[in-house]
């Protein structure tokens, strides 16, 4: 008993269902980035709506009243950056649904599709079928996600044959927690690029599996297109593949068979979301504010003057170098409260430590230099895709604005094994205690940061 219970899966589940119960219950109502808009966005799925509603011009969402009224209490303390009444969440528990009485709610509308809230959707499809109260319906989803994100790296701790603690504390990270313990896409998102991860490094190092079939591609081909039609942005990290010997297939014409069909499968796919969502809805006043209608100037320019547009994404990436690099870690509310820089610190320095340290019985395994240079080159292109996504969205400064942490944290999981080295490494006994600690002290830090945005 004692023994299962240690085991890496087992300390991962519950130390996040653990912490991500605390900061499901902690964490104020409507205070993660988008959750509004996800939750609202979930509603319409309910309602037939698959993407938006217009209104005097206007994008939105036909909604319960007693919807907009929890939203518009907790957006007033938003806009004003202040402290939140523990005993107004008390009141606004008791808040009745009344599904019938709606009216129109005015606000972006994501480009997400079913599949990007599976299956939170659904279950806010019964909540709304057995009328459950508004602020009890969005406990409910975000336990939901939570339950999503926790299955998807358990099941990836569980079955990668190596590199276990990096997966651990890398899925223990608190923006991971916090946000798949909200009403949103990344704990889907961020569960499965972990899971891809994982079952890369299973098909390419555990010996128990020496020759590739048609249902190890497949199973691996149907985990990258859901991220891809999450968020196409991650289509580079698709190099992973090249972590896996050729010879493990029945010819090399076979491997890179298999490659360009799921690359090719992922890609008609991308083709086919952005299809649908290229074109522009209708925004309202305060979006407008921040968001460019017309994105075929920017891209004629990106094309026609690519070298001007790569100085800008570096002067944004060194302008926001520090945002940035806190934020990959921990970040809680709309207004991005992270924790001290000195944790960050500890955090990347345990991260990097994760990858050198194995385990008792862990054969050493060896990723080749090229390799390493693929892994690179994803994370790289990946995140110029990522920054260009965002440069086409929001209204720039003398920088690009609106670029997040949180966006670049599954690459950093990737970027981790381009350190990973077969000639250095250890087995001390007090790594894993320390690796662990690290977790905690982080989480711990992270809800000190949630607690004091109540009054």
């Amino acid at each position: 008993m004692e023994k299962t219970l240690f085991k890496i899966e087992n300390i991962f589940f519950i130390t996040c269902l653990l912490w991500g119960i605390i900061f499901l219950f902690v964490n104020p109502p409507f205070q993660t980035p988008d959750e509004p808009e996800h939750f609202f966005k979930m509603w319409g799925y309910t309602q037939g709506t698959l993407r938006h509603q217009i209104k005097d011009g206007v994008s939105g969402q036909n909604l319960p009243e007693s919807f907009t009224n929890l939203y518009n209490f907790y957006d007033y303390y938003r806009r004003i950056d202040t402290k939140i009444p523990l005993e107004a969440t008390f009141q606004a528990k008791k808040l009745p649904l009344e599904k019938d009485k709606t009216v129109f709610l005015s606000f972006n509308p994501s480009s997400y599709t079913p599949l990007s809230y599976f299956p939170s959707f659904i279950v806010l499809w019964f909540l709304k079928l057995f009328c459950v109260k508004p602020l009890a319906m969005l406990y409910i989803l975000r336990f939901c996600s939570l339950l999503v994100y926790l299955a998807l790296c358990y099941g990836a701790i569980k079955i990668v044959p190596c590199f276990k603690w990096t997966f651990l504390l890398f899925s223990l990270l608190p923006v991971n927690i916090y946000q798949a313990a909200s009403v949103s896409v990344d704990g889907l998102t961020f569960g499965l690029i972990i899971l891809f991860l994982a079952y890369t490094l299973k098909l390419a190092f555990d010996d128990s599996i020496k020759h590739i079939n048609v249902k190890n591609i497949l199973l691996w081909s149907i985990i990258f297109a859901y991220i891809c039609i999450l968020k196409y942005a991650y289509f580079p990290l698709i190099v992973a593949y090249f972590l896996i010997p050729y010879k493990k297939f029945e010819s090399q014409k076979a491997y890179f068979k298999y490659f360009w069909l799921s690359a090719c499968a992922s890609l008609v796919l991308i083709f086919i979301f952005l299809s649908a969502v290229m074109s522009t809805p209708v925004l309202n006043q305060h979006t407008k504010t921040f968001l460019i209608n017309d994105k075929a100037d920017l891209i004629k320019q990106i094309i026609t003057a690519p070298v001007d547009y790569l100085k800008k994404v570096l002067i944004s990436t060194y302008i926001l170098r520090g945002f940035i690099y806190r934020n990959i870690i921990s970040s809680v509310s709309v207004f991005f409260k992270m924790i001290p820089v000195f944790a960050v610190n500890i955090a990347y320095i345990a991260l990097l430590l994760s990858v050198f340290y194995k385990t008792v019985n862990e054969k050493i395994q060896k990723i080749s230099l090229k390799q390493k240079g693929l892994i690179a080159a994803g994370i790289i292109i990946s995140y110029l895709i990522i920054v260009t996504s965002v440069y086409l969205i929001f209204k720039s400064k003398t920088y690009i604005v609106g670029i997040q942490g949180r966006y670049l944290t599954p690459l950093l999981l990737f970027a981790l094994f381009v350190f990973a080295s077969d000639k250095f490494c250890f087995k001390s006994k007090i790594v894993p205690v320390f690796l662990f600690l690290v977790s905690q002290f982080l989480l711990l830090c992270t809800f000190v940061n949630i607690i004091n945005m109540y009054a």
